[in-house]
């Protein structure tokens, strides 16, 4: 179980850290989505320091340029859970891990046997495709601005939480899925489903097991996200860090949904948010203080006094 940490508290920090991997939404992030004084002052002085920074997030590369806009970092991003690794000095996606489109039919078959009425939609990008700028675009605005249509494509009867631009891709989720670059699907359950995430995410674990990683990122939005076997935010910041020479003892993360377990569990210290789901406060080495404090500050800054 995790030590809590009160916000007066000195944070347990291990000796040696050289990489700092934190997730976004929930954890970096105040609850509004925009960045905290108090974090940025932290980013900037870590920015000059010998540890890295490296965000791991289940968001999209085309949700991902406001980050570099509003936090200054200018290094290694991970999005879509592991799916893709980005440049944020030039904008550029690096790599890709995507669902082969034969296992990404299965998928939907599985999971229409398993819940009836399920919608889908897919995110898709491939090595090379830079970031669109946003030009200090609002998040609510985000999908709503002019970007690579074939991004963010809808199945048939997905309804997305967020405006989309008029020239979104719609279609028969089997005729998305078959072009291929797809670094994740999105499954919505029918509207006659009363279940919540958790329950969701349960289902489609059960219906899907050994054929690709299902996770969720937030308890509140009734949302699958599934991405190809052996992906995960663990396995892709794992190959990130070992280019640097790094391994989970030099690594610290941070994080508060579903999504991060795997990051949790891969590095030897992790770091719970107090506003985290309960899953990952069991999981992580200690509970910083909730993102509405700014707890991942308070763990750069406690880093930065032990280089």
């Amino acid at each position: 179980m995790a030590s809590v940490i009160e916000q007066s508290a000195l944070i347990p920090v291990p000796t040696g850290v050289r990489v700092i991997a934190s997730d976004l939404d929930g954890t970096l992030l105040l609850p509004d989505g925009s960045v905290g004084a108090r974090t940025r002052r932290a980013l900037d002085e870590l920015r000059d320091s010998d540890t890295d920074l490296v965000i791991v997030t289940g968001r999209p590369p085309r949700w991902i340029s406001p980050i570099v806009e509003m936090t200054g970092h200018r290094g290694i991003g991970i999005g879509a859970n592991g799916g893709v690794v980005l440049d944020l000095a030039d904008g550029q996606v690096l790599e890709v891990f995507s669902l082969d489109p034969d296992t990404a039919l299965e998928v939907i078959d599985r999971l229409r046997h398993a819940l009836p009425g399920a919608v889908f939609a897919v995110e898709r990008s491939r090595p090379g495709a830079r970031l669109a700028p946003t030009e200090g675009a609002a998040y609510d605005r985000l999908d709503s601005l002019p970007t690579d249509p074939t991004e963010f494509a809808l199945g048939d009867g997905y309804r997305p939480r967020w405006p989309v631009p008029a020239d979104t891709h719609i279609a028969p989720i089997e005729e998305l899925v078959r072009f291929g670059d797809v670094i994740k699907i999105l499954v919505r359950p029918g509207d006659d489903v009363s279940f919540n995430n958790d329950e969701f995410l349960s289902v489609g674990d059960d219906a899907l097991a050994g054929l690709v990683e299902v996770t969720h990122s937030d308890p509140s939005d009734r949302l699958l996200e599934v991405s190809a076997l052996g992906v995960s935010k663990a396995t892709t910041l794992e190959r990130v860090v070992a280019r640097q020479g790094h391994g989970a003892r030099e690594v610290i993360s941070a994080g508060d949904a579903p999504n991060d377990l795997p990051m949790l569990f891969w590095a030897d210290t992790s770091y719970a948010v107090g506003n985290a789901h309960p899953a990952v406060l069991s999981a992580a080495t200690h509970v910083l203080p909730t993102n509405a404090d700014e707890g991942v500050a308070a763990l750069i800054e406690t880093v930065l006094t032990q280089l």
